[in-house]
């Protein structure tokens, strides 16, 4: 079994994250796991020796259970943000898929067993025209889903 990438010191967590974006009918599908009080988009950590690709592919799969295809790859945010009073710096790349199969856009919740940790995830499709009405992390997520070419190299993102 891979492990996933995090690194942790006495000041701050590390974590390489990829999210995917998942568009249908003028919607994005997000994600509030383990009812964290916000949304993001789905996906997870890259295990050591994987590519960012791949990763993105097999977390789709595990959190939703369809396979996925790669539209194109967005960009980089590298985020740094606190966490219950612990400080993460968190470097996540964006793609954007298209799914092999038929996907509803209806919200549901489900239960992902994670190398024996257990993740409730509640997945919402929501209007991009109402995006900024919602708590959506990083922040800066809202500007990229509401652009045209859905495309950014490298964002650095600090929490205010």
């Amino acid at each position: 079994m891979r492990e996933s990438i995090k690194v942790k010191n006495s000041e701050t967590n590390f974590k390489y994250r990829v999210a995917g974006i998942l568009m249908k009918d003028g919607k994005v599908l997000l994600d509030m796991a383990n009812d964290n009080g916000f949304l993001c988009l789905p996906g997870g950590y890259v295990e050591l020796g994987e590519t960012s690709d791949v990763a993105i592919l097999r977390e789709m799969k595990e959190e939703l259970g369809k396979d996925f295809v790669i539209d194109k790859y967005c960009g980089i945010i590298e985020n740094f943000f606190k966490k219950k009073n612990e400080k993460i710096h968190e470097l996540s790349i964006y793609y954007l898929l298209a799914t092999k199969d038929e996907i509803k856009v209806e919200d549901y919740d489900s239960l992902e067993n994670d190398k024996g940790n257990m993740i409730r995830h509640s997945f919402r499709w929501i209007p991009l025209k109402e995006i900024n009405n919602y708590d959506i992390r990083p922040d800066y997520l809202k500007d990229l889903l509401q652009s045209e070419d859905m495309e950014f190299i490298h964002k650095i993102y600090k929490e205010k």
